[in-house]
């Protein structure tokens, strides 16, 4: 029975660290992703695409601004990430 308990704490630890690793490939840069030099809040985030921005400050809403990218090449526009504020 002990070894049974083992074996699942040992699979749910491997399917957390498989998430988080799915998770940090996905938000990786692509070749052609844009990327943006980021404020918000105060704190910069230099050379970021918009989806490692919204991991990086936890914004993923749609209601409030979180952040402002500059882009760091050319003469683009910015972009923009949000929060959903909570009341």
């Amino acid at each position: 029975m002990k070894s049974l308990k083992l074996s699942l704490m040992a699979l749910v630890l491997i399917g957390g660290i498989s998430g988080a690793l799915v998770n940090r490939i996905q938000a990786a840069p692509k070749p052609l992703d844009p990327t943006y030099n980021w404020l918000g809040g105060g704190v910069e985030d230099n050379g970021r695409t918009v989806a490692q921005a919204q991991m990086d400050y936890g914004c993923t809403g749609t209601s409030s601004l979180c952040a402002t990218g500059k882009p760091t090449s050319g003469s683009g526009q910015d972009a923009h990430i949000y929060f959903d504020s909570t009341k």
